[in-house]
């Protein structure tokens, strides 16, 4: 077994060497160094000692295995050449300032050559700007808004690059405070043809600064703008020493090479390896014997604490240089058992089974993964890509692309199964591949701009780096750790904020916030600082902290909603990142210094309970709370549920005793062969085998539910009787109708405006292409204008953020209600009331729309139905896709009519009966008076491109949808009826006939259903005058109200007063 692997790795190794050879980061010198003498060998760039105070940038408990220069700062590194081109940059030369110009912000005096400039739209008050003692004070007027700046234009030489420094002081600032250039070609008409904006560092709060940045011209300009900036906020900020100086030529786009140094000195800590930086060259221990270290094929091994010498030989077998070597004691064993710890829950490596055909096949293609993208790795030493087919990491999605390959890669290296494991030619690989990328795409002299989007600057790409850096942290130093990590700690600062580089920064929450905790605590892992694990474990404390019920805050609210985006259920999306994320760092914190509490593992429990799980049934999480992640091909609804029921699987055991056996025992009841299959690392898979071995939990059935998420105006109900599930997706003046965003969700205009879900045994319905080929003009519930919707993309928000700036958003139709008359009640587990006073998006259409729950019946109404503009306007009944292995057949009153493309019009319907194939998953509609209908039968077609322009699927996808919908053509148009699933169609002819569910009045004042079987009254009450209800019941307060008859008296069972 050890011979073939062997062989394995040796085939293995000649792939990536051939790779590594002509690839772009290989050693610059190294042909020619391998065949010159032994004077030439001394040309060969060596690192310099590891200076006393380099040495002190490390750990206590780590040491570089191979030496840093001191860090510097940018003017001692470059060569600056002539004068400063910033006229009065010390604010030394003033003039009186103007009193009788309203419009100047100068107190007193003014610097000379500088304008000074505010944004009305965004300022308060008097701000004022003052020169004194050679530097610039700009301040709000106390805590108005103030946005402003002070500016002057600069010659430049576009071919040159140039330094910007200066010191900037700011006390209480909100908002930020930068130094901004502005490079702008202008057309004839003077209009702006072409801009680009670069930013300093950023400064807030209140701190001391010394900022420094390499300018670098884009555009081909001689002149550009330098703008001293305060950003909208109040405070105050002092600018101070400014100096814009030449350094140097404008460097060429070509790409860098990472050159390797031959060592001077190895200095290494017991627990790593070392590979050795020349690669053709040949290492040796210097004494006869040694204890210390032992070399094998280029990698250094320390066996004990002492010192030996290494001799360097090169391919001839002259020697070199002799190399010191000391190996220190072991890193702390804490924080590298942490890090140990991370890799095996992302990965699990050490968990792999061979006896498992799940692992053996994760295995395979992982391999099989790395093996095919060494085979295409780009072997042009000049490209400026390692992948072809992601060719352009100045798109940073293309970045986070290609790191992502290399992590995979050394997922590989570190899994003992993989032909790939301890291959020190892919260790080397990745190294240089990390370096190279560092030296080129991420680093802090690069700005976010272009095609870069921030979330892959502060997301994606670090975190794939630190995860790289993790699985192959045996073979990094502290030093290149510190190199590779450069970008994070530039570009994410801050465990608590995002956008910290650019203007408009934001507070890290949510998924988000899990995210930044991937990213944050690992790198403090790496880097051995304690100091900013506790900060980056300690930032995640908000997200256990419920949301004030009535509160528009971002979060978890106790009743289950989560909210993100400012105004969006996100559950299914940023909540499941969230839950993903957290339950892979929560093995890891419990095992530091800084484990949770009770009260947060209660809180995760909360979560999980009333958040989650009712929001999943027969496998699919509901795409209401899925937000534009609707329109990802590879997202379904299913994926959802499996990605959230792994976040609760890893979480489990870190909760409370009994809160692990029931999560355990919901668990054990889904689909296992769909949990499998959807596993991804040998960590997840052991924890499920672990799950269905326990003898201890007993899978347990779905019971009945109803769970109102009045926070985010949605509601869930399961009839675990009928084995059906009804969702509402409403909003509000609190919540968003949906969210268009990054050309995601480009039609999904109606989604929260009342539209129903109804989960029955078609299991595909909503999982399977609904969201291309549904019309989303006529979703089912809602009621609507019948006009023309343009698709919500990034090109037609951007040309609506020319015309409405702020109001771009709601222009393109997303945007929250003005009423507040949106929420539901609930009587146990199988009775509840909802109602939303809708208005929609152009406020031309006006509708009072309510829901009754009656166990296995949903009562809908609504009235008062308006166009303001004469617009027709129709209630969409229900538009339901078909199975086409398990057809409707139609019965209008009893009557099996015949369905066809061509619109059918009745205006005498008092039943509907969709009746399946198998009997399972039909669908009765009983109408509380004649309506008149459209109903049909339409093949339609769509494409994911449609919904989500970066869909690369332009496949045109077809399938049959039954359509029924009831136009209004009167003011004050009215609909009633009642939704049966799941209904055979005895017992609907039944239900006819019965007459249970009375509509007693339907009219702007008020909704009354009276329930005969259950002697149930539900009450809608629109205003706030006194109303007498079903003879007996006296009303006062606007809201919803549900009765129960006892005896000849009505018992009141819930009320929530609206306004």
């Amino acid at each position: 077994m050890k011979q073939r692997k062997k062989l394995s790795s040796s085939v293995c190794s000649s792939i990536i060497l051939a790779c590594l050879f002509r690839a772009p980061t290989v050693l610059a010198e190294e042909k020619t160094a391998a065949k010159a003498i032994s004077k030439e060998l001394q040309r060969v760039k060596k690192a310099p000692l590891k200076t006393e105070e380099a040495s002190q940038e490390s750990s206590p408990d780590t040491q570089d295995a191979s030496s840093v220069a001191t860090e510097s700062s940018l003017g001692e590194q470059l060569i600056l050449t002539g004068d400063n081109l910033l006229k009065n940059p010390q604010f030394d030369q003033t003039s009186p300032a103007q009193e009788h110009q309203s419009t100047s912000l100068w107190s007193k005096e003014s610097a000379n050559d500088w304008k000074d400039y505010k944004d009305a739209s965004k300022s308060q008050g008097c701000p004022k700007i003052a020169v004194s003692d050679n530097k610039l004070t700009m301040t709000s007027d106390g805590n108005q808004r103030f946005r402003g700046c002070v500016h002057q234009t600069v010659a430049i030489n576009p071919d040159k690059q140039y330094l910007l420094t200066f010191d900037i002081e700011t006390k209480d600032k909100t908002g930020q405070a930068f130094a901004r250039i502005i490079e702008e070609i202008k057309q004839g008409s003077g209009a702006a043809k072409e801009q680009r904006l670069w930013l300093s560092p950023m400064a807030t709060g209140t701190e001391k600064k010394h900022q420094e940045k390499l300018y670098i011209p884009k555009l081909k300009v001689n002149q550009i703008k330098l703008e001293l900036f305060y950003e909208a906020g109040h405070g105050q900020v002092v600018f101070d020493n400014l100096s814009l100086r030449e350094a140097g030529d404008k460097p060429s786009d070509d790409i860098k090479i990472a050159s390797h140094y031959l060592e001077e000195q190895i200095v290494l800590p017991l627990n790593k390896h070392y590979l050795m930086e020349m690669a053709d060259y040949h290492y040796q221990i210097a004494a006869e014997s040694s204890n210390i270290v032992r070399v094998e094929n280029g990698l250094l091994i320390p066996l004990a604490q002492g010192k030996t010498l290494l001799e360097v030989l090169d391919q001839e077998g002259q020697r070199v240089v002799t190399v010191p070597v000391e190996i220190l004691a072991a890193e702390d064993p804490q924080t590298t058992s942490l890090i140990t710890k991370w890799c095996e829950v992302i990965l699990g490596a050490e968990n792999f089974d061979r006896s498992s055909p799940a692992m053996v096949a994760l295995n395979q293609k992982l391999d099989d993964s790395v093996t095919k993208n060494l085979a295409v790795l780009t072997k042009d030493q000049k490209s400026t890509y390692l992948w072809s087919d992601l060719a352009d990491l100045h798109q940073s999605s293309h970045m986070t692309a290609t790191c992502r390959r290399l992590e995979e890669m050394a997922k590989q290296v570190s899994s003992l199964a993989s032909r790939y494991y301890q291959d020190k030619e892919l260790i080397r690989l990745i190294k240089d591949k990390l370096a190279w990328l560092t030296l080129n795409y991420y680093h802090p002299q690069k700005d976010i701009e272009g095609k870069a989007n921030w979330w892959d600057f502060e997301i994606g790409t670090p975190r794939a780096i630190v995860n790289t850096l993790a699985f192959i942290y045996p073979y990094v130093t502290q030093e290149e750790i510190k190199r590779y990590t450069k970008g994070i700690s530039h570009f994410v600062p801050n465990p608590r904020q995002f956008r910290s580089t650019l203007v408009n920064p934001f507070k890290a929450i949510g998924g988000n916030l899990v995210d930044m905790g991937r990213i944050k605590i690992i790198e403090a892992l790496l880097k051995h600082d304690k100091k900013a694990l506790q900060d980056s474990i300690a930032a995640l404390d908000t997200l256990f902290a419920f949301q004030p019920r009535g509160s528009k805050g971002e979060g978890f609210y106790e009743d289950g909603s989560y909210i993100d985006h400012t105004n969006v259920a996100y559950t299914g999306a940023y909540g499941n990142v969230l839950i993903d994320g957290l339950s892979q760092l929560v093995p890891l914190i419990q095992q530091s210094a800084a484990s949770l509490d009770q009260k947060k593992l209660e809180a995760m429990t909360h979560w999980i309970e009333q958040a989650f799980l009712p929001l999943m049934v027969h496998g699919e999480l509901m795409d209401m709370n899925r937000g534009r992640s609707i329109s990802r091909e590879n997202a379904s609804s299913r994926q959802a549920a499996l990605e959230a029921l792994r976040g609760m699987l890893r979480l489990a055991d870190a909760l409370p005793e009994q809160a692990k056996i029931r999560i355990k025992a919901v668990l054990a009841f889904h689909n296992q062969e769909a949990i499998l299959e959807s596993l991804s690392s040998y960590y997840d898979m052991k924890l499920f085998k672990e799950l269905l071995e326990d003898t201890a939990i007993q899978a347990s059935p779905v019971k009945s539910y109803l769970s109102l998420f009045n926070q985010m105006d949605k509601l869930a109900y399961y009839n675990a009787e009928k084995d059906f599930a009804f969702a509402l997706s409403l909003h509000s003046n609190k919540t968003l109708n949906f969210e268009a965003m990054n050309n995601e969700n480009t039609r999904g205009w109606y989604t929260g405006d009342g539209m129903f879900y109804l989960y029955n045994s078609d299991l595909g319905h909503y999982s399977d292409r609904f969201w291309p080929t549904v019309n989303p003009l006529k979703m089912a519930g809602t009621t609507e204008a019948e006009v023309h919707r343009e698709d919500v993309t990034v090109a037609y928000l951007k040309k609506l953020t020319n015309d409405y700036k702020e109001k771009a958003k709601e222009k393109a139709g997303m945007s929250t209600q003005q009423s507040s008359f949106v929420g539901a009640i609930k009587a146990g587990d199988k009775t509840a009331l909802a109602v939303m006073d809708f208005q929609n998006w152009d406020r031309t259409v006006t509708a009072k729309k309510s829901w009754t729950i009656l166990d296995d019946q949903i009562v809908f109404l609504g009235t008062a139905i308006t166009s303001q503009t004469h617009q027709a306007v129709s209630t969409t009944i229900d538009q339901r896709k078909e199975n086409p292995d398990n057809s409707y057949t139609l019965f209008i009153n009893g009557q099996e009519t015949a369905l066809t493309e061509e619109v059918l019009h009745r205006d005498d319907v008092t039943s509907l009966l969709l009746l399946s194939k198998d009997g399972q998953a039909n669908i009765g509609y009983l109408f509380a008076k004649p309506t008149s209908l459209a109903l049909s039968r339409k093949v339609q077609s769509g494409r994911w491109s449609e919904i989500n322009t970066n869909s690369k699927n332009e496949d045109l996808i077809s399938q049959s949808f039954i359509t029924i919908s009831q136009a209004h053509s009167q003011a004050s148009d009215s609909y009633a009826y009642t939704l049966l699933p799941n209904i055979s169609k005895a017992d609907f002819d039944k239900v006819c006939s019965e007459a249970r569910i009375e509509v007693l009045q339907n009219d702007s004042k008020l909704q009354l259903i009276h329930d005969k079987k259950q002697g149930l009254l539900a009450v809608v009450k629109y205003n706030q005058a006194k109303e007498v209800v079903n003879g007996q019941l006296s009303l006062e307060k606007s809201g919803l109200y549900l009765y129960q008859k006892v005896g000849n008296d009505f018992k009141q069972l819930s009320f929530k007063a609206l306004s």
